[in-house]
């Protein structure tokens, strides 16, 4: 955690009473004036925190931001997010984690940001990425496995965050759209890219990035997404706390994860298939200019979809599901 948040964590435990900046100086091992100056960038980041007289400091109001002080707390996993970092702003999280993995950080170290300027989804696309509404984040993994398992890893992250959507908001009932989407009401509610560094024989590290629209309200969408992308609070009309968000993925991913690192997918695909928004449905796969249609048949152990066409059954490994013929 950052000073900052030491200190966010320091007030909550207090609940509703105060802490003297004695104790907080103590703590920390800064001076009164480190700690006012904290407060004052607290407060100026939307934290509502009363200062009271001879007594100290006491949080009162704290904003909608998936910073340390605000996620870790939520958390039951051993090691996914306990290290969790927070920007205002960024680039790419995905590529900021690039740059901490390069630096030797741990697995698990978790980067989520307020607002993403350069966010990319699958395919090049740029990732709508909007301050303060939605939930931006990238994950460390270092799994000891083949390169070839990595492709079916973003059905694992795919799958805990239809379990953590499903979990806060059961009537959304989220579905996986392979390769990397989740839908709700038919439209996008989440999208996963992950990027891997590898030797031939060995991972040196993969970074899924996802994006969650949270509290993204119809009007904020550009009007080409309005038909194709929806939110949490669109869905619902509730408005939903980012940390909890992110805090639910993260609950949900690490088992799913550490079930995968030892078993590979297999064990996943009941879970992935009762989740699955394609089965059963007329399915294009675009890759590149080239086309292949078929009716998709569920997700194979390895992660590609299976797709019956008029030649026979097909596993197609990589590219953009359009569901029905394209033309």
């Amino acid at each position: 955690m950052t000073v900052a948040e030491e200190i966010i964590a320091c007030l909550k435990r207090a609940g509703d009473g105060e802490v003297s900046s004695r104790t907080i100086c103590e703590r920390l091992g800064i001076s009164r004036a480190a700690v006012w100056k904290q407060i004052e960038t607290l407060r100026a980041g939307g934290y509502g925190i009363a200062a009271c007289s001879r007594r100290g400091y006491r949080l009162v109001t704290a904003p909608d931001t998936p910073n340390a002080a605000e996620v870790v707390p939520l958390l039951t996993t051993r090691r996914i997010g306990q290290d969790c970092r927070y920007l205002a702003e960024t680039g790419s999280t995905n590529r900021d984690v690039a740059a901490l993995a390069l630096a030797g950080a741990g697995e698990g170290v978790v980067m989520a940001a307020g607002a993403q300027t350069d966010g990319r989804g699958r395919m090049t696309r740029v990732w709508f990425s909007p301050p303060g509404v939605s939930l931006y984040f990238s994950m460390l993994l270092l799994p000891a496995v083949e390169p070839g398992r990595a492709a079916s890893l973003p059905l694992v992250a795919g799958l805990a965050v239809a379990e953590a959507l499903a979990e806060l908001a059961p009537e959304t009932e989220p579905l996986i759209k392979w390769p990397n989407d989740i839908l709700t009401g038919g439209k996008k509610v989440c999208g996963v890219l992950c990027e891997m560094q590898a030797e031939t024989d060995c991972v040196r590290h993969i970074i899924p990035g996802i994006g969650v629209n949270v509290n993204l309200k119809r009007e904020e969408l550009p009007k080409e997404l309005r038909g194709r992308a929806t939110s949490l609070r669109m869905e619902t009309g509730r408005r939903f706390s980012r940390a909890a968000v992110l805090a639910a993925i993260l609950n949900r991913f690490e088992p799913l994860y550490d079930l995968w690192c030892v078993q590979g997918l297999e064990p996943l695909l009941e879970a992935i298939g009762a989740r699955d928004a394609l089965r059963g449905r007329l399915v294009t796969v675009e890759q590149g200019g080239r086309h292949v249609s078929g009716v998709a048949d569920g997700i194979l152990s390895d992660g590609a979809l299976r797709l019956v066409t008029g030649q026979g059954a097909v596993a197609v490994y990589s590219g953009e599901a359009h569901i029905g013929a394209m033309g």
